[in-house]
């Protein structure tokens, strides 16, 4: 059994050797796909947004007003970068409808996927009449 055993360690060692080999040989780096500039100024836009919305409900501002100011504000901030215009709107209105029924949607009766929704289609609505 002992002599089995010795024959069995080269073999495994060899195995090992070959796999970390290959592994290292071959070895693809993580693509970002996702991460584009866009993508960026999409995330930073919808923290942006969340965080003057919620201090504005905070501040006691009715949910329209709140979103008035917070839009204003943000096509004031972010127009003068190129990607601004670029920017998928509906996925960026998914971020700040998410964002903002986590962070503030209890004060103006905001809860869940149903909440998320209606935020985001009033967000619409309001950055399409706003422009």
């Amino acid at each position: 059994m002992y002599h089995t055993f010795n024959k069995q360690i080269p073999k495994l060692f060899a195995l090992i050797f070959f796999i970390s080999l290959t592994l290292i040989i071959f070895y693809a780096e993580e693509l970002y796909a996702l991460d584009s500039p866009e993508l960026d100024l999409t995330n930073k836009i919808a923290k942006s947004y969340t965080k003057k919305f919620c201090n504005a409900v905070g501040f006691g501002l009715s949910k329209e007003s709140s979103m008035n100011f917070s839009i204003k504000e943000n096509n004031k901030e972010f127009n003068r970068k190129k990607e601004f215009n670029n920017i998928d709107k509906g996925l960026l209105s998914e971020k700040i409808a998410i964002a903002v029924v986590e962070k503030c949607g209890y004060p103006i009766n905001l809860k869940g996927e149903k909440g998320i929704q209606e935020f985001k289609n009033y967000y619409l609505s309001k950055d399409k009449e706003l422009q």
